[in-house]
């Protein structure tokens, strides 16, 4: 079924009635507080989420509480941050996909930047290119070789049509001269499910939902989409290393809520995401799963934004891919 603007204004109605604000009492939080994640659990996207959610837990004495909204290129769960009542208790854990590469895909979304509030970000985090290591390839050569012996037969895995991922494949299709079959699912853990079976015979994903079964031997890496080796995997090769010029490919994990909040509402707020990513033990966590933990505030977000999305509108152009109509 095709997703379309019907499915995400018809998302809402499931939204549960929430009380008035309680602005006034100054009590902020004075019960759980929602964070909105666009994909299915098992992806970096949700593994970010939940550890931050934790620590924003203890720093506001009231629980986060994630709520997978998978789905419409995340953009189920970004119109639900959009239209929640500005009280502070919805909020999104949106990413890459719904404040940067949304905008640049479709017409007639259901919202837009000015829609929200910018919390800050956690850092971001480079991609993995991925194999079964059934596949019989050592490394990105020999995977190239392969894929234009075999065009359009090898399959690649990806957390939906349109996400950072199914990019990065357009983008190696591209500069490679290859063609795969590729493959969608709701997100990066049921693709990673699928690729360890063999079902599927490699994706781009990310180090922290990958590297525990990539130590384990269940997955092969082939090179990283960063400026520089990972600490965690010494031994891969970045993209540029491996011959594939051009392919610095990040994703942003970014906080935000409704854009009617109050300002003592967003300054509480504000300073738990700030607190959490600086956390030393959540530093130390997604650094050693080559994760760059970096906060940075909602007074400059909006710079690295407008950033992005040039670099990133510049990908899409390169791999031809329309901007297309959300249907009503």
């Amino acid at each position: 079924m095709r997703f379309t603007r019907r499915h995400a204004l018809g998302a809402l109605a499931a939204l549960p009635l929430m009380s008035r604000p309680v602005w006034a009492q100054n009590t902020f939080p004075a019960r759980p507080v929602r964070l909105l994640v666009g994909f299915a659990p098992g992806g970096l996207t949700d593994i970010a989420a939940r550890a931050l959610a934790e620590r924003m837990s203890k720093i506001l004495k009231s629980n986060v509480v994630v709520e997978n909204r998978p789905g419409g290129q995340a953009i189920i769960a970004t119109v639900a941050v959009a239209r929640a009542e500005p009280d502070g208790y919805t909020l999104g854990f949106a990413g890459t996909n719904g404040m940067i590469l949304n905008p640049l895909l479709y017409n007639n979304l259901p919202y837009q930047a000015s829609d929200f509030k910018q919390l800050g970000s956690m850092g971001k985090s480079p991609m993995l290119l991925i194999v079964h290591p059934d596949l019989g390839v050592k490394n990105v050569q020999e995977f190239i070789a392969l894929a234009k012996k075999k065009p359009g037969d090898l399959t690649c895995a990806h957390a939906g049509r349109g996400v950072i991922n199914h990019l990065a494949l357009l983008h190696f299709q591209s500069k490679t001269g290859t063609q795969f079959q590729d493959v969608p699912y709701k997100g990066s853990g049921p693709a990673l499910l699928d690729l360890m079976a063999g079902t599927v015979q490699s994706t781009f994903d990310f180090p922290t939902s990958a590297l525990p079964n990539i130590k384990a031997g269940k997955l092969q890496v082939l090179a990283v989409t960063a400026d520089k080796r990972l600490s965690s995997l010494p031994d891969v090769p970045t993209m540029k290393e491996a011959g594939v010029d051009d392919f610095e490919l990040y994703t942003r994990m970014m906080i935000s809520g409704p854009a009617a909040m109050p300002a003592d509402v967003v300054k509480v707020l504000e300073n738990a995401v700030r607190e959490g990513t600086n956390d030393p033990s959540l530093v130390q966590q997604f650094t050693d799963q080559g994760v760059t933990v970096e906060f940075t505030s909602s007074a400059d977000l909006d710079k690295v934004i407008a950033d992005e999305s040039a670099m990133w509108a510049q990908v899409i152009k390169a791999n031809g891919v329309p901007k297309t109509d959300l249907k009503a």
